[in-house]
């Protein structure tokens, strides 16, 4: 059984897998989609690709994997690679979404586009606001030319407003590497590894390994990034996806388990219940039922 159907039918909880036909597209949320989606809501879906979301008027409902929140204008909403979510915005909305694939800018968008970032949504200040809607622009305008040299424009300035919603994202959550220059590689090397082993793979040891570092200098990078130990953010990811997989997949609690790489149906109910404070099954059943 697939998890995640691409298509899937009416009568299916799943989502659908959306994919980007180039390499970089800019999309106005404008006075007629946000009407269309204020009337119809969105499916929840995941993306094969990276999206940030410029919420520049109004206010938007945000359905992130299993959490929905609401949030005001100015507001830059980060949606990674895979995660599930969907966008309803209030009749007055208005913004952008910018969406690029991961090879478009290689490694520069992970530490933004990471999984284990709590911050997935950016409140920004007038001043913030005013240089995000100067660099959209800029952005919006290469965008809509055909020439090489205008992509060429578009991935430099898109790199520009990543490195410095990484800066705000940081600050926000007050986490500012004093020695990113040295870390960071680390970091991209630690979520590159973590996103291709996560099922198999549960211990520190084994990425500590996989980096070629030892287990100590691994923790160290991963306390400067996120503030959390790396066994908690191993159990975070592992987590992140069994919400997942029991909202939007018809896999039963045991079989989520064996997909995760869990042998012991009871030992992945203690993890979920260590890191979420309800079994598999209660959060089912409160997502359920509200």
């Amino acid at each position: 059984m697939t998890p995640y159907p691409t298509e899937p039918k009416s009568s299916e909880p799943g989502c659908h897998f959306d994919r980007i036909p180039a390499q970089l597209a800019y999309l106005e949320l404008d006075h007629e989609l946000a009407a269309r989606l204020t009337r119809q809501g969105e499916m929840p879906h995941r993306h094969a690709y990276q999206e940030i979301i410029w919420i520049r008027d109004g206010a938007v409902r945000h359905l992130l994997d299993s959490d929905s929140i609401e949030y005001p204008a100015p507001t830059i909403l980060i949606i990674p690679k895979g995660r599930i979510h969907s966008l309803v915005p209030t009749p007055a909305c208005r913004g952008a979404a910018i969406r690029f694939t991961e090879e478009f800018l290689g490694l520069s968008s992970h530490l933004l586009f990471s999984q284990f970032m709590d911050h997935t949504a950016l409140r920004l200040t007038a001043e913030q606001a005013d240089w995000v809607a100067r660099y959209l622009s800029l952005l919006a305008h290469e965008c809509r030319q055909a020439d090489p040299f205008n992509l060429h424009a578009a991935r430099h300035l898109l790199s520009a407003l990543i490195a410095k919603l990484e800066e705000l994202r940081l600050t926000a959550a007050h986490l500012v590497p004093h020695d990113v220059n040295s870390t960071l590689c680390l970091w991209n090397r630690f979520n590159t590894e973590i996103e291709r082993h996560f099922k198999a793979e549960h211990t520190v040891a084994y990425y500590a390994t996989a980096l070629g570092i030892s287990p100590r200098k691994l923790g160290e990078v991963v306390k400067l990034y996120t503030g959390k130990h790396v066994s908690i953010v191993i159990d975070d990811r592992l987590i992140t996806e069994a919400k997942r997989l029991i909202l939007f997949s018809e896999l039963s609690i045991k079989e989520i388990a064996f997909e995760l790489g869990f042998e012991e149906h009871s030992y992945f109910s203690k993890v979920f219940k260590k890191v979420t404070g309800l079994t598999p099954s209660e959060f089912k059943q409160r997502r359920t039922a509200a």
